[in-house]
């Protein structure tokens, strides 16, 4: 009796316990009540600094301060006016506090690119660009539109006067006079399309009007964190979770988890009710018993299955299968692991010598979630794949936990380290860089044909004696975690290669005057606006057909970075673009991202001469 009152009572204070905590939430939660400064809104991600903590998204970005009835935003360096928030399209309007609309003497108060606006959550939207230049003479250029206000404030000690002036968009290194220098590049999002020949006043209005910058990436902690897809549809933030019958179940969200393990769990759940209804303190007793029978079961049935199906499904696939070697065959063609190339995430690689001679790389498989079969699975797909543009894989190993492949060796090692120009590396010329990602793209558009994913990365892609491209890594990303790889991403490999090629385009150092300044924040904006309006790329030395071949790169790279997967064309079409005389080319429209930075995985910077 004295049991049954000790059960009771638990229950009774569990109950309650969870309805103090879901009070206290919804007190919590009743806290947070929009707040104004001036005619501006402020809810939630945004907050003023004396509300809450709670009630805002912890970003200090996203804390806004009241001053005098004007809405102020803070970034590590700098102050911005708040124009307006618009949370149906998730953008804010920011302006220089410098700037008046009706005080055409106002100036500007920074005069450098304030690259802390972009983060994880806040990033910039399409806008047009105005280049700021200081000048010690007057200038008689239509390009130049004088700004008679806002002189006299460079760092030239020796002139009394200096002079400002606009320029709309990007300016070429051949267009700087020589008595000017360069002052900054600034943003606006205003409506009104800005000329060569537009007047002060127009310019001034514009960048009073300020820019803009989307944070709808704020909205989606609680999707991200369930592993979903966070996107934007008809003004709402949705989260989208997708389950499929060959994901990994590792790597399955919980809902989709909840649904492959849903008729396990009704089951279980009966025969709990049912055995508690009838033998409930026997169950409290015997449960553990039986669930560690069930786990035993099924793990010992599932090894054995396991083991038996790896050897019949081998026995099968002779004429298909690349070459099995013994854990000690692999051994000795390392000589015990004595020269490391390289490492990552999903292995590391060792180089070594068939009996026959040649070089091989080795990749000792990291440990993995998948299963032998899953492992003999990929082995067999990867060694079907003949194709100019993709590694070969000549063999593999398995013996227990150890997994092991075995490739072709690269000499030239992987593209990385030309792109970031290592001291000592060979520098390579248009014509090869163009060649290069030209059979990139044909061996991307190969393996697409059977996966949408193949984690294309500068790492990954190989260069062999005559600096022919091949891809490397494909299908190992489906033997790891989710966590472990990363989520994958509708065309997110287009992204990836049009990335690649704004960075061997940005590191090539002469193509842009001002490289250094606008770091990658604005290169691809940059290019856009020179290719848009007709202008070439300053490219040196570089031939006429060099420079053909560069602008059909830049305008494939565009088309790929576009914002909406769903307007990035098909790998076969990239492929089209490259082969195409850039007569019949066309533009992609302005709407990319123009913050990404290609993060150098510094897991692959050492000695990758034949990573795979």
């Amino acid at each position: 009796m004295s049991k049954r009152r000790l059960l009771c009572a638990g229950f009774s204070f569990l109950i309650l316990f969870l309805c103090y905590t879901t009070s206290c939430q919804a007190q919590n939660n009743s806290f947070c009540v929009p707040s104004s400064c001036g005619d501006i809104s402020i809810r939630y991600p945004f907050r003023l600094k004396a509300d809450p903590e709670n009630c805002g998204h912890t970003e200090p970005i996203f804390a806004l301060e009241c001053q005098k009835n004007r809405t102020i935003l803070s970034s590590k360096s700098q102050r911005y006016n708040v124009l307006a928030i618009n949370y149906n399209n998730f953008t804010i309007r920011i302006a220089d506090p410098g700037l008046d609309r009706d005080n055409y003497s106002s100036c500007q108060i920074y005069s450098s690119v304030d690259n802390d606006l972009s983060s994880s959550y806040m990033y910039l939207a399409s806008s047009q660009s105005i280049t700021l230049l200081n000048c010690i003479s007057p200038i008689n250029n239509s390009l130049y539109i004088e700004n008679p206000y806002c002189g006299n404030k460079s760092d030239f000690s020796n002139s009394s006067k200096i002079l400002s002036y606009f320029v709309i968009g990007s300016l070429l290194g051949s267009d700087l006079e020589e008595s000017c220098t360069f002052d900054t590049v600034v943003l606006t999002s205003s409506s009104i399309p800005l000329q060569e020949n537009a007047t002060y006043s127009t310019i001034h209005v514009a960048l009073a009007f300020g820019f803009e910058l989307y944070w709808y990436r704020a909205m989606c902690g609680k999707c991200d964190a369930s592993k979903g897809t966070c996107i934007v549809e008809d003004n709402q933030i949705r989260c989208r979770h997708y389950c499929y019958e060959d994901t990994l179940l590792s790597e399955r969200t919980l809902r989709c988890k909840l649904d492959y393990y849903a008729p396990f769990i009704v089951l279980i759940g009966l025969s709990v009710i049912g055995l508690g209804l009838l033998i409930a303190p026997r169950l409290l007793c015997g449960l553990p018993f039986v669930l560690g029978l069930i786990v035993y079961k099924w793990r010992r049935r599932h090894l054995s299955v396991d083991d038996e199906t790896i050897e019949e499904y081998l026995k099968h696939q002779d004429n298909l299968m690349p070459i099995k070697y013994s854990y000690s065959e692999i051994k000795k063609m390392t000589k015990s692991f004595k020269d490391k190339l390289g490492g990552g995430r999903c292995g590391t690689v060792f180089k070594g010598n068939l009996r026959s001679g040649p070089f091989v790389a080795i990749k000792m498989m990291a440990n993995s979630v998948a299963s032998g079969k899953e492992f003999i699975n990929e082995v067999a797909k990867i060694g079907r794949i003949r194709h100019a543009n993709v590694v070969k894989l000549i063999g593999f190993c398995i013996e227990g936990s150890k997994r092991a492949l075995v490739y072709e060796f690269m000499p030239n090692g992987s593209l990385d380290k030309y792109v970031y120009s290592q001291e000592g590396t060979v520098s390579l010329s248009y014509e090869k860089m163009f060649k290069i990602y030209l059979g990139m793209a044909r061996g991307i558009d190969y393996l697409h044909q059977d996966s949408e994913h193949i984690d294309i990365k500068l790492h990954n892609i190989l260069l062999d004696e005559n600096f022919n491209p091949k891809i490397s890594d494909l299908g190992l990303v489906k033997l790891y975690p989710l966590d472990d790889i990363g989520g994958v991403l509708y065309k997110a490999d287009l992204y990836n290669f049009g990335m690649m090629l704004m960075e061997m385009a940005r590191r090539r150092g002469n193509m842009n005057p001002f490289a250094e300044n606008l770091s990658q924040v604005y290169f691809p904006s940059w290019v856009y606006d020179q290719l848009n309006e007709g202008k070439e790329l300053e490219m040196g030395d570089a031939t006429e057909e060099e420079r053909k071949m560069m602008k059909k790169l830049m305008i494939a790279a565009l088309w790929c970075i576009q914002m909406r997967p769903e307007d990035r064309p098909s790998t076969s079409k990239v492929v089209e673009m490259l082969e195409a005389d850039i007569g019949i080319l066309r533009m992609p429209p302005k709407s990319f991202p123009i913050f990404g930075e290609i993060a150098k995985d510094d897991e692959y910077t050492a000695r990758v001469e034949a990573s795979v």
